[in-house]
């Protein structure tokens, strides 16, 4: 079984506004089934999707049973206002409104909760992490809350300390994790953090002339060293490449991320099977 434990089905890979218009106004069905068979054919039958804020997602957990995926969702990513995700996501100002947002989420079929603890990689400014942090105390409360509905949490996270209070607060995963360091890996591995690198987002730039490319190796090496430790220290580590990224396109994403852990002789399955159990609504 090969899995696909972080992507959005809305996206096609090559442009994000493209892939929202395409279902402005109405779901696209055929695109959705397009690439659906493509994860059949590819022997892929789990994705994992961390949600969008246009119900593509949601439809496509209904009709994957007929393509034998397992298929689960986020349905929507909850930030905090001004933070990073309002792209896929819905905000919230306080903590009764984020309670009201993850009551949606489950009516609206979600399996689990998503939310950000950072911003993402700016390639075009040497690869700093984009957007405010958000505190220990909030995160608590926001996991908390989640899994009092009986939801886990899987949290985009980039740098060490927003890494580290996410896995603090008792995160189910840690969604990148650019920029994890050693202190971070040790937090997550006594807490038995699940780990999904993504590192087909940053490794499938290398040579397409968009950002520098020793910029984009450097991270990439170091991406890939942090991974070798987390496994030597025992921290699980799952397949997902965040598949509909810019060049990480629906399937081959897959493979491309299998790909890159075999290289440096990690086995995902552990962490693959600890994604399966726990990403569901308890």
């Amino acid at each position: 079984m090969i899995y696909e434990c972080h992507g959005h089905i809305i996206l096609d890979g090559v442009a994000y506004t493209g892939s929202i218009a395409r279902h402005k106004g109405k779901i696209d069905e055929d695109f959705i089934r397009h690439n659906l068979k493509t994860y059949t054919d590819l022997g892929i039958t789990y994705y994992r999707d961390g949600g969008d804020k246009h119900g593509v997602s949601v439809y496509a957990k209904k009709i994957a049973g007929e393509y034998g995926i397992d298929y689960v969702t986020a349905a929507f990513i909850i930030l905090k206002k001004g933070h990073y995700g309002i792209m896929f996501g819905r905000s919230f100002e306080n903590l009764h409104e984020y309670r009201e947002l993850v009551l949606e989420a489950i009516d609206l079929g979600a399996d689990f909760i998503k939310t950000t603890a950072s911003g993402l990689l700016d390639f075009a400014n040497g690869g700093t992490v984009t957007h405010p942090s958000i505190s220990l105390e909030e995160l608590k409360e926001i996991v908390n809350i989640a899994h009092g509905e009986g939801m886990s949490v899987m949290i985009h996270a980039n740098g060490a300390d927003n890494i580290k209070r996410a896995a603090e607060a008792g995160v189910d995963s840690i969604e990148h994790g650019y920029y994890m360091d050693i202190a971070a890996l040790k937090i997550m591995a006594d807490r038995d953090v699940i780990w999904v690198p993504t590192c087909a987002t940053s490794a499938n730039l290398i040579g397409t002339g968009l950002y520098d490319d020793d910029m984009l190796v450097e991270i990439v090496e170091n991406h890939k060293a942090a991974m070798i430790e987390a496994s030597r220290i025992g921290v699980s580590i799952a397949c997902g490449s965040d598949a509909g990224a810019a060049h990480v396109f629906q399937g081959s994403g897959t493979l491309d991320e299998m790909t890159i852990l075999e290289s440096i002789g990690i086995d995902p399955m552990d962490g693959n099977k600890k994604i399966y159990d726990r990403f569901r609504r308890k």
